[in-house]
């Protein structure tokens, strides 16, 4: 071990304490999560995106009020996590990322401050699954975005099983998430001028209350449960392979389409 990695291990040691989450991944001397680092981060996104840009979120009404919750959304932009952080000021959301995003100096340490945990895609990580079921069992809101990475096009791609494992084994509730319009930003912080409407709709949540072994027809199962979900709640052009999978759905979102006696709430921030 190089000597600044002894000095830069002693000082995370002797501020927040050294992550287990990184050293499970090879990662030694990163930082534990710190609370005041994750609401600095996320007071300034919330602005961020206030200022700019037009964003109306939708069924806030429908997030639980107990804690230990996640959350399963589309990605189409690296600004998402950002945007539904700051819609869920104060609570806390522990997202699970790859582990690529934790290799890169500096940044790897900002992630690990702001509480997210890696997870290792070319296999079944049973180490990031654990802690995720920690997570929830300790009352957190974990965030997973089951295509494991944003899509090029915007448009949904297939979903890798980690998400449906974790909604099996723990039997937490989840939200499903659609987002729209958030693609505008990946052509960087400047595309705040043009303030790009950007739209967020939280879906009813569901259990699967799953009880003995996990198969693979279960998971297989959860993971089209989840990701119809979130097409529903998605315009067509952009549910992608799920497009023709789930041909039933209307072209139109479902929070898009009106009926009687609805009581969604459609909030612009």
């Amino acid at each position: 071990m190089s000597a600044w990695l002894q000095l830069r291990g002693a000082l995370v040691r002797a501020t927040v304490g050294e992550s287990k989450s990184m050293q499970r991944v090879g990662l030694p001397a990163m930082p534990n999560p710190w609370r005041p680092w994750y609401y600095a981060c996320v007071l300034a996104c919330r602005w961020y995106f206030r200022l700019g840009a037009q964003l109306e979120v939708v069924g806030l009404e429908n997030l639980p009020k107990d804690s230990g919750w996640m959350f399963a959304s589309n990605h189409v932009s690296s600004a998402d996590p950002a945007i539904l952080t700051g819609i869920l000021l104060p609570r806390w959301v522990r997202y699970m990322a790859k582990v690529e995003l934790f290799q890169k100096p500096g940044m790897g340490e900002l992630f690990a401050l702001s509480g997210t945990f890696p997870v290792r895609r070319s296999d079944r990580d049973l180490g990031a699954l654990r802690e995720a079921e920690d997570l929830l069992a300790a009352g957190s809101i974990v965030g997973m975005f089951p295509e494991g990475h944003r899509s090029d096009t915007g448009a949904m791609i297939e979903a890798h099983p980690g998400t449906a494992l974790i909604a099996l084994r723990s039997n937490a509730p989840v939200v499903p998430v659609a987002i729209t319009g958030s693609e505008a930003f990946r052509k960087g912080p400047f595309s705040a001028l043009n303030q790009p409407k950007i739209r967020v709709v939280f879906g009813q949540p569901f259990q699967f209350h799953h009880k003995g072994r996990t198969r693979r027809t279960d998971v297989e199962a959860a993971s089209e449960r989840i990701m119809r979900e979130i097409a529903a709640r998605l315009p067509a052009r952009y549910r992608g392979v799920y497009l023709e999978r789930f041909h039933d759905l209307p072209a139109t979102a479902t929070i898009d389409t009106p009926t009687q006696g609805s009581t969604s709430e459609s909030r612009v921030l």
